[in-house]
């Protein structure tokens, strides 16, 4: 057994995949809307330091104008203004002489040269540093720390959102396996009486639930038929050990007198033990996976003939018809002593529950490939409920029966089990007063019969 005492439930895994999943989806994401946001301002930033340019060298040009000339002082309140704003500028007269300097230039970041005009004739040259290194004034820089600031502030509350609607998904999709695991032990400690209702969560965790079901129902059938076994193997045997014991002490009390009738009853009871013990041989060799088949091209039309005229004098004794209908020879690969077995145990069952002047009928026809055989009566019929389990071993439908008139619940056992060995199929349908029909699907190495 595994020891589950350090193992996590499936619902904390599935929720700690949701929640690592949605991190990195969330930290991816971002990222991306980071990098977009990025892109998108330093094309704003550009554009507006383009702008902001041209604008300190119109500034500029007015008052050349206004002082009819470059004065030391000439615009040096554009100066103290612009360096608020985190610029350095540096004034140049059109000869590229020095007017005048906000400040020192920084030996970083970005460095734009713009051209003053006045009257559509050069005087001069604005040099603009920026202290940002990548060219953001004051402004910009505020703006876009407020931006990155905003994006991922967003991930710690998104995060608990993903938490907790992984926390809920988890719980849901866990909850249907939780419930089948829950059936898985019960059914392990015996008690098979419980279903689990079609579950939400898709149709994989349906068809599991029905496969679990179904489990349980063949497992409740199983426990059901193992109960009933070793009572049904007291029963064959009592009876004739019994009957046996019976004898056998009236003989040696001398309560009875030797004689040929009581040793011809002795001895049918013996041969009613062997005939039982043969069958529980042919039984297990039957359900064993090394069954030895002898499989050929065999006529089934040809075979099933000789084998309903084997039986033919039974049926005659009780007064029952037995008819087999006509039909073109058929080839399949069969074990012909096997399928000798499968079709006497069919029409000795047939025989058993037909009254006499009643008809037992023998069917073989072709469907989609494949050869149906089918044995069918008019006699007594079966219930529906005991229909299911007619396959199984020492299942009889009326308990009361003895050996004599019911068997021992062996034959049908075998003849499924041969039909299985054969790749075939076998289906049984009947009803009270009408009648039982046994039919055998067989597959065909070749067809000649009408389509």
């Amino acid at each position: 057994m595994f020891s589950s005492s350090k193992k996590q439930s499936l619902q904390t895994k599935i929720a700690w995949i949701l929640t690592g999943l949605a991190f990195v989806v969330v930290v991816l994401a971002a990222w991306i809307l980071d990098s977009i946001d990025h892109y998108h301002f330093m094309q704003y930033v550009d554009q507006n330091r383009e702008m902001r340019n041209q604008r300190i060298a119109n500034v500029l040009s007015q008052a050349y104008e206004r002082d009819g000339g470059w004065k030391q002082h000439t615009g040096e309140d554009v100066a103290r203004l612009s360096s608020l704003e985190g610029l350095h500028i540096h004034l140049l007269n059109s000869e590229h002489e020095k007017v005048w300097a906000s400040d020192t230039p920084s030996q970083e970041g970005v460095h734009d040269t713009v051209t003053i005009q006045s009257a559509g004739l050069t005087v001069g040259y604005l040099e603009i540093s920026y202290v940002d290194p990548d060219s953001y004034s004051q402004l910009d820089y505020h703006f876009r720390q407020a931006m990155t600031q905003g994006v991922f502030s967003t991930i710690v509350p998104v995060l608990m959102i993903a938490l907790g609607v992984s926390w809920f998904l988890s719980r849901r999709i866990s909850r249907p396996l939780v419930e089948m695991n829950k059936l898985a032990g019960q059914m392990r400690r015996g008690n098979w009486g419980l279903r689990i209702q079609k579950p939400g969560g898709g149709v994989e965790l349906t068809q599991l639930a029905e496969s679990l079901n179904h489990l349980s129902e063949e497992l409740q059938k199983q426990d059901m038929l193992r109960r009933h076994l070793t009572s049904d193997v007291a029963h064959e045997l009592r009876t004739p050990l019994t009957t046996l014991k019976g004898h056998l002490e009236a003989l040696s009390d001398g309560v009875w007198e030797p004689s040929k009738q009581r040793y011809d009853t002795i001895s049918s009871e013996v041969e009613r033990l062997i005939g039982l013990v043969s069958s529980l041989e042919k039984l297990t060799a039957a359900e064993s996976d090394s069954l030895d088949l002898r499989n050929q091209p065999i006529d089934l039309v040809e075979l099933s003939k000789d084998t309903v005229e084997l039986i033919q004098p039974s049926f005659d004794q009780k007064g029952v018809k037995l008819i087999m209908h006509p039909a073109e020879s058929v080839t399949v690969m069969l074990d012909a002593d096997k399928w000798k077995q499968i079709l006497l145990n069919l029409l000795d069952n047939a025989l058993k529950y037909t009254p006499p002047e009643g008809r037992v009928e023998v069917t073989i026809k072709m469907a989609k490939r494949k050869v149906v055989f089918e044995v069918s009566d008019k006699g007594v019929g079966i219930s529906e409920e005991h229909l299911p389990y007619l396959f199984e071993r020492f299942y009889r439908v009326d308990r009361s029966r003895n050996r004599s008139t019911g068997g021992a619940g062996i034959g049908l056992a075998i003849v499924n089990k041969y039909v299985e060995a054969h790749g075939g199929t076998i289906q049984v349908e009947s009803k009270i007063g009408l009648g039982t029909t046994f039919r055998i699907e067989l597959p065909t190495i070749e067809k000649s019969l009408p389509r």
